[in-house]
């Protein structure tokens, strides 16, 4: 009888212990949340971003509502973005935008990082100063904007409707080799066209063409030269 007592206490006991720590199952994770990162998407709400320009001043888009804006992803030691500005093409595009019945807003996107920060700056701010070219170059070094929008090349076009939305996004214009020069007509004002006319944008992208972004990699704050400038990332 006592030996049938010890028994049944020992059973108890192990049963108990079983009970209260389950052998094989893990403890739920509190709170699991999936984050969607967000990324520019033609017919959606244009990502909100706030850049210092060459001299300093803070532009948002939030400050541009109600107004069209044209992005333009720029590095002016890319051939491709050289051979735009230097043909007269931005000039012209830019003459043509200020004579539209829309305001609008260009701005360039410098999210260069293969050379020293303050060498990025200065030499874009001098690029476009010997033009005479009144365009704000925002400074991206870091590429966050640059990502959020998912620039490619440069140059790589985003134009933004009056209500904040990404209406279209892709190449300047079809003349990646620039043989047409200044008189090449541009996607920038054909959408421009289509928005003061109440027409559906079409398209909404093409293929951009250009050199690569030259983007930061993770970590690398050297600010050194990597890879070659002004190789082709597509020349459709």
């Amino acid at each position: 009888m006592f030996k049938t007592t010890i028994i049944t206490m020992i059973t108890c006991g192990l049963s108990t212990l079983v009970i209260a720590q389950p052998v094989g199952v893990k403890p739920p994770k509190e709170n699991p949340i999936s984050e969607k990162k967000i990324i520019a998407e033609v017919g959606e709400k244009a990502p909100a971003f706030s850049l210092k320009d060459q001299y300093g001043k803070t532009h948002t888009l939030a400050e541009y509502e109600g107004k069209v804006v044209v992005l333009e992803w720029f590095n002016q030691t890319c051939p491709f973005c050289k051979n735009i500005w230097e043909s007269g093409l931005v000039s012209k595009l830019l003459t043509n935008l200020r004579e539209a019945d829309t305001e609008v807003v260009y701005l360039s996107v410098n999210s260069t990082a293969n050379l020293p920060e303050k060498e990025v700056l200065n030499g874009g701010k001098e690029f476009i100063e010997e033009l005479e070219l009144e365009v704000p170059m925002l400074m991206d070094y870091d590429g966050a904007v640059g990502h959020l929008y998912n620039a490619k090349t440069t140059p790589h076009m985003f134009v933004i409707d009056e209500e904040g939305v990404l209406v279209y996004q892709g190449a300047l214009s079809d003349d990646p080799r620039g043989k047409e020069g200044a008189d090449a007509d541009t996607h920038v004002m054909r959408v421009l066209r289509q928005l003061e006319g109440d027409q559906e944008v079409s398209p909404n992208y093409v293929q951009p063409w250009g050199c690569s972004v030259k983007y930061a990699r993770k970590g690398d704050k050297s600010g050194r030269r990597r890879g070659p400038i002004g190789r082709p990332n597509s020349q459709r």
